[in-house]
């Protein structure tokens, strides 16, 4: 379809499996890619009455329409989930390079649910995969710093002791651009999710 990526990927971090699916024609023309996409995936893929810190929620990132267009400051990517700050609709937005990274490698939007073994990063490139990690307990700049020297030229997002503690009001760390809305690096920290590293092709 005209305009967008591919496909979506869904990640469930407790089986370890992952899916990809092509974007559904109806929400395509209905929501328009960043918030509109995010918003719908969530409602379509959270119950009603899910615990935000827990295995049903999804934490859904999505670049915004025009990300990846050419168009100038078109940057910004929406970190989408049930918040534990509120229990409602949480979003933060951050204008990061993940999101236009996300976009290269093929996909619209990412959905994250289950909670990992142990403290893991989500990877994606030419695959998508879930790798253990030795960084939990370490602060977003280190983390960043170390994520950096191993995965060379990858757009990342993190969270820091906030995050892995479940701050209601934890951020995500986009190489010091922060999704600090609505606490949802508690939601990653509640999946044992450490970071999200990603590069794309070109």
């Amino acid at each position: 379809m005209k305009g967008y990526s591919d496909s979506i990927v869904f990640v469930d971090l407790s089986s370890g499996e992952i899916k990809k699916q092509p974007i559904d024609p109806y929400m395509a023309r209905r929501f328009l890619g960043g918030i509109g996409f995010a918003a719908y995936l969530l409602y379509k893929n959270v119950p009603k009455g899910a615990d935000p810190l827990g295995e049903e929620n999804a934490l859904i990132i999505s670049p915004g329409l025009l990300v990846s267009s050419g168009i100038p400051t078109a940057s910004k990517t929406v970190f989408v989930s049930k918040s534990p700050l509120t229990g409602g609709f949480g979003r933060a937005v951050a204008g990061a390079t993940i999101g236009p990274e996300i976009r290269k490698a093929g996909y619209e939007s990412i959905v994250i649910k289950g909670r990992a073994k142990k403290p893991s990063i989500l990877v994606i490139d030419d695959g998508v995969r879930i790798e253990e990690t030795d960084l939990w307990g370490k602060d977003t700049r280190e983390t960043q710093e170390k994520l950096k020297k191993k995965y060379t030229g990858y757009a990342t997002a993190a969270i820091g002791p906030a995050g892995e503690n479940l701050s209601k009001i934890a951020m995500i760390d986009c190489e010091e651009r922060q999704a600090a809305r609505t606490g949802l690096g508690a939601v990653m920290g509640s999946k044992n999710l450490k970071a999200i590293v990603v590069k794309g092709k070109g």
